[in-house]
């Protein structure tokens, strides 16, 4: 029953955080609809000031006494300067824009005060003293209220999205609690599988001994059929290194190009590599290939030079400085590509095609140790012959 009860008690609570939350919500939204209001009032009022000041700047320009006399003058420019000073006053700017409106104000009562001065000299008689007063401080006057005014819209329309933007934090931050709120009750109330108990086992019925006198049973006990076990996956075949560490030993006292070309017909087939390109550099920013097996006699003809900017499975190895593979998956050929080094200098690349589709770990080092030994054969910076039979420069070890 007390359990119960707290149940109850933490659906109540959640209704409650869900109807607080829609409330605050509400009252956010009211609050953005009436700053919106009072954005479009002050937007108006300022665009009315800007007219007024308009108006005020082009009175002092287009002053005519053929037209108009001086008085009457003076009594539309002091209008226009109360209307201005009026709107200004009907504007109830926030606090963070004061600043901008005790500048505007300070403005325009220097422009009343200099039209004042230059109404009293013009009423004393002092006709030229009161145009310089107009000339001098009226019109720079405008100009500044201008500014005044549009650094006073400036910061309006700032604490506007100020306010704005704190409000929306606000509902995000309310709505964020009560949606946690919400998912840790639900957790709480979601009902637990409960486990049963396992079960005690039965004991075994005791055997007894059959009578001396009973029968024979001829049932007989057949064990029930059990699954395969899976078989453990076949391991490759064993390289045998015998003809392995004769090649190298080969390679190493080679000192002709048909030797070599003789040795690269045997690697292919310690490798089970259906076509083997050795690959070294040439005189511009590409490989050219050296030696060529299982690819026919055109075959340099056929291939050329390779881009070291390409990005091929040589180009990788010999950028890299390590032995580079690629399995072929399905009926493609799997290939390796090992660098060929000379002490610290990279000479060539070592690249093999090979019948199957894939490369055990034992045929990838295999290759690259028939990589450093062929790069100890073969000199470094050597061209390819135009024709198939020119003979190879060879290096004895």
């Amino acid at each position: 029953m007390h359990r119960r009860s707290l149940r109850y008690s933490l659906v109540g609570l959640l209704f409650a955080a869900a109807a607080g939350a829609a409330g605050f919500a509400w009252t956010v939204d009211r609050q953005l609809a009436e700053l919106t209001a009072r954005d479009h009032a002050a937007a108006a009022r300022f665009d009315g000031m800007v007219q007024s000041i308009a108006r005020f700047d082009a009175a002092q320009q287009t002053f005519d006494p053929a037209r108009e006399s001086e008085s009457d003058w003076f009594v539309r420019v002091r209008r226009l300067l109360a209307r201005i000073q009026s709107e200004a006053a009907a504007l109830h700017g926030s606090a963070a824009t004061a600043a901008a409106a005790r500048t505007f104000s300070d403005v325009t009562n220097r422009v009343v005060s200099a039209v004042q001065r230059a109404g009293e000299n013009f009423q004393a008689g002092h006709e030229l003293m009161a145009a310089d007063l107009v000339q001098d401080e009226g019109r720079p006057g405008a100009e500044a209220m201008r500014a005044a005014v549009l650094e006073w819209r400036a910061a309006e329309a700032g604490a506007a999205d100020v306010a704005r933007a704190m409000l929306f934090q606000q509902l995000w931050s309310v709505l964020g609690g009560a949606a946690a709120l919400w998912a840790l009750g639900v957790l709480v109330l979601a009902p637990r599988a409960t486990v049963p108990a396992p079960e005690a086992p039965r004991a075994a019925p005791a055997e007894s001994e059959p009578a001396a006198d009973a029968p024979l049973s001829l049932s007989l006990n057949v064990p029930a059929a059990q699954p395969p076990l899976p078989q453990a996956p076949t391991p490759p075949p064993p390289i045998d290194l015998d003809p392995a560490a004769a090649l190298c030993t080969d390679i190493a006292r080679a000192d002709t190009a048909a030797a070599i070309e003789a040795l690269l017909d045997r690697s292919a087939g310690v490798l089970g590599a259906a076509g083997i390109v050795i690959w070294l550099k040439g005189s511009g920013d590409d490989l050219v290939p050296a030696l060529i097996h299982g690819y026919g006699p055109q075959a340099r003809a056929r291939i050329g030079s390779l881009p070291l900017s390409d990005g091929t499975l040589t180009t990788r190895a010999w950028h890299s400085g390590e032995l580079q593979s690629s399995d072929g998956g399905g009926r493609a050929r799997a290939a390796l590509a090992a660098p060929m080094f000379q002490g610290a200098q990279l000479t060539g690349v070592f690249a093999v095609e090979l019948a199957d589709a894939d490369a055990s770990p034992a045929i990838r080092a295999l290759t690259g140790i028939l990589a450093a030994q062929f790069a100890g054969a073969v000199a470094p910076g050597v061209e390819p012959a135009a024709e198939a039979d020119q003979a190879l420069e060879a290096t004895a070890s």
